[in-house]
């Protein structure tokens, strides 16, 4: 990871080195994406894979409509494979079991990958409703 400072993208917590993580409580979908969106765009625009991990009460197309009316050039950015969207379910559940360890290992060869493609590393955003209800 080339530069060990990223713009979060989040105006109230500006830069972050890599490794930071955060939690964000809101009231509404609306409160979730004004900083999810904006965390994102900063990814992109830091030549960093992004991954977001989608879980209700958000679902990818209206997820994918929102990146779309934000980022002007986001229809191109899933066919470059720069960003991914994916249910949380999908990804951290298989055959109704949810592996710790195989969810760790994912998102280290995720980050290896986006590595080997020239990306400055990986960002992850997801909302851990689907782990508690």
């Amino acid at each position: 990871m080339k530069n060990n400072i990223r713009n979060s993208g989040i105006d109230i917590i500006g830069n972050v080195p890599w490794g930071t993580h955060f939690c964000q409580f809101y009231q509404t979908t609306e409160d979730s994406m004004d900083i999810s969106i904006p965390f994102i765009k900063a990814g992109l625009e830091n030549d960093e894979l992004c991954l977001w991990l989608i879980s209700e009460p958000l679902n990818i197309e209206e997820v994918k409509e929102a990146l779309g009316k934000t980022i002007s050039d986001f229809d191109v950015c899933p066919g470059r494979g720069q960003i991914e969207l994916a249910a949380c379910n999908d990804w951290y559940i298989k055959e109704g079991i949810f592996d710790q360890e195989k969810a760790l290992n994912a998102l280290v060869e995720k980050t290896n990958k986006a590595l080997a493609r020239g990306y400055n590393g990986l960002r992850v955003i997801q909302n851990l409703r689907w782990s508690i209800f």
